[in-house]
């Protein structure tokens, strides 16, 4: 994939790819572009609701899959990200 280093240093861009990534459920992707874009951007509130949202979304994920699925020993856990709220 190449990248423009200007667009690069651009936060929007960083926030609609995210929105696009999440779409597909690409969902390490979008936290990693929420993440940069609030990187680029400490001011902008968004990306970090965003990242929030999505952090929240994936825990309830993964507590219903775990309450649905069971003990099939899967660590669900995984799916949480990079953590960074």
């Amino acid at each position: 994939e190449r990248v423009d280093p200007a667009a690069a240093a651009n936060p929007d861009l960083h926030l609609n790819r995210a929105t696009l990534l999440q779409y597909l459920e690409r969902f390490q992707g979008a936290l990693e572009g929420l993440s940069r874009a609030s990187d680029l951007a400490p001011q902008w509130e968004e990306p970090r609701r965003r990242h929030q949202q999505l952090i929240g979304y994936l825990g309830d994920l993964c507590r219903l899959l775990e309450t649905r699925v069971g003990g099939t020993g899967i660590n669900w856990g995984g799916l949480g990200g990079t953590g960074r709220g």
